[in-house]
């Protein structure tokens, strides 16, 4: 490190000790990569160990929504704002993305390198939802994995229309909402902050039977309305019902912690590779919130209908449906039981996508289980703590309930051991090869 005075600058640099070091152990991004989202609750830093921040929505009106577990793919807008950082023993930091530009080859392969470059081509999130997520679609051939940590009971989300559409119909539908929310928020006049807005129609809009009265009752403080009473009170009935029509072709499907939903067109619809995501609004109206772990490749959400929230966001309604699988679907499709893997007690597999793979390691304490050697793959703690070893013994590392790690080639095969008597969870979460579908 002599003449770079901090090992980050030494790795940047290019110190070869240093980059053989780093390829033989565990990369662990700091855990606190979080994202502000209007639909984030506020478990996310408690499940995760950290210092819980009790007023930050209600003085910002925004949750913890998300935390980007590993972000480093610069053609990604949202990985590129917020990329994952490394922090050494020093207390010197790198960018992933940086240390993947100058060392992906050393750290991941040359075969790695050529298909993705410089990127890591998963973008692993842990989302705390607390209020509805928008309904929306992803490009084609990009699919996603939610593995629940932990849910209130009675949550729910929604995926997959339960009936057949007419997409053209559904858009034009989607579009005229999205005129009537412009229109009330016109109507309400410029004292209408959106996130007290907000908060004033999330709870009447979530009650089914609550008539436009009680909305007009809770939205005194903005009055007078600039557009009428006889004008708003329309306008919220009419947002009412589609917000509820949306989400009731959509399919419920309850969740609980341990469950896995693999969010794929069914193979009756689109084969892999081909497979696409479903149409989904992650949240439950109710405000039942869930703790979960996403897993999908970079690339573009396309929102389609934002649930009727304050402040308004941006939509591209016909390049939301046009991306949409308008075929009905059905709940048992989605859900997947992990298997447990033959000779590996411990170890349970569950879904296979054409570009990753799942596999959750369960320990018990005081037998370890073994992880084989195999290409750069990602690791994250969901339960209890663990301890890593490498095949000759050499410690590796440990991993605490929310905290993620990558694992280069250097590693090879290693062994994953819980750490006290409580269960523990690990996620892994592997690169197949798309040419190959290995």
């Amino acid at each position: 490190m002599t003449g770079y005075g901090t090992i980050a600058a030494a790795v940047a640099a290019g110190d070869a000790a240093l980059v053989r070091r780093l390829s033989a152990g565990l990369l662990k991004p700091l855990k606190n990569n979080f994202v502000e989202r209007p639909w984030g609750g506020m478990r996310l830093r408690t499940f995760k160990r950290l210092y819980p921040l009790p007023d930050q929505h209600s003085l910002t009106g925004l949750g913890l929504g998300e935390c980007f577990e590993v972000s480093a793919c610069e053609e990604d807008d949202e990985a590129r704002e917020h990329p994952s950082r490394l922090r050494f023993d020093d207390g010197s930091e790198i960018a992933l993305p940086a240390l993947l530009e100058r060392h992906a080859p050393s750290l991941f392969g040359a075969d790695f390198a050529a298909r993705y470059g410089s990127s890591f081509p998963l973008l692993p999130k842990i989302l705390d939802i607390k209020e509805l997520l928008s309904v929306q679609g992803h490009p084609s051939g990009n699919t996603e994995v939610y593995v629940v940590i932990d849910a209130d009971p009675g949550a729910t989300l929604r995926l997959g229309f339960n009936r057949d559409l007419d997409p053209d119909a559904f858009a034009a539908e989607l579009a005229e909402g999205r005129a009537c929310q412009q229109a009330l928020l016109d109507g309400l006049g410029p004292r209408a902050d959106g996130h007290r807005l907000q908060a004033r129609l999330r709870p009447w809009l979530a009650d089914r039977e609550a008539g436009a009265a009680a909305a007009m009752e809770a939205l005194e403080e903005f009055r007078p309305f600039a557009g009428g009473d006889g004008v708003i009170e329309s306008l919220l009935e009419r947002l009412k019902s589609l917000y509820w029509r949306v989400l009731d072709v959509m399919n419920e499907i309850p969740i609980a912690a341990g469950d896995v939903i693999y969010n794929a067109n069914p193979p009756r619809v689109a084969p892999a590779p081909s497979a696409s995501a479903e149409v989904h609004a992650l949240g439950d109206p109710a405000g039942r919130e869930s703790l979960v772990l996403e897993i999908r490749r970079p690339g573009p959400t396309f929102r389609a209908w934002d649930n009727v929230r304050f402040p308004m966001r941006p939509v591209d309604v016909r390049a939301a449906v046009a991306s949409l699988n308008v075929e009905r679907t059905s709940p048992e499709e989605f859900r997947v039981e992990p298997e447990p893997v033959p000779g590996r007690p411990g170890a349970f597999a569950s879904v296979r996508a054409p570009l990753f793979a799942l596999e959750h390691l369960r320990p018990a304490a005081g037998r370890p289980l073994l992880v084989p050697a195999e290409g750069p793959h990602c690791l994250h703690a969901i339960a209890g703590r663990v301890v890593l070893h490498s095949e000759d013994g050499r410690r590796l590392g440990t991993l605490d309930r929310g905290e993620s790690a990558v694992v280069p080639i250097g590693v090879g095969a290693y062994y994953v051991d819980a750490d006290d008597e409580a269960d523990a969870e690990v996620v892994r979460v592997s690169l197949r090869d798309e040419r190959t579908r290995r």
